[in-house]
């Protein structure tokens, strides 16, 4: 007997949306919790790589209000495995969650019952 595959399809405009999309799916299935704010921040990063200017980018568009709220989002992103630091202390997204985002992002959900 083989696997019913169920096909959704959903158009989004730019790579934050996809991003959103993609992470708010991951944030689901792992069960971890995000504001809306955390997930456009998260999207951010994905899109843009961790490093000063996506966190002042974050600041500058008002996702969030200051450097004391993003330390506090990437702290509360550390504890629920969605990043890591390095070696050399440098945040990076965990490997579950950093992909290369393409014009289209398939993705594979396995539910079993079993």
């Amino acid at each position: 007997m083989g696997v019913p595959l169920i096909k959704y399809s959903q158009k989004v405009n730019g790579k934050i949306e996809q991003a959103k999309v993609f992470l708010a799916l991951h944030c689901y299935l792992a069960n971890i919790k995000l504001s809306k704010a955390e997930l456009t921040v998260l999207s951010y990063f994905l899109v843009y790589k961790v490093k000063d200017s996506t966190k002042d980018l974050i600041i500058k568009a008002k996702i969030l209000k200051n450097l004391d709220s993003l330390s506090n989002t990437m702290s509360k992103f550390r504890k629920s495995g969605l990043m890591k630091k390095k070696d050399n202390g440098e945040d990076i997204l965990s490997d579950d969650i950093n992909v290369e985002l393409e014009t289209v992002l398939g993705i594979i959900i396995k539910i079993d019952n079993s």
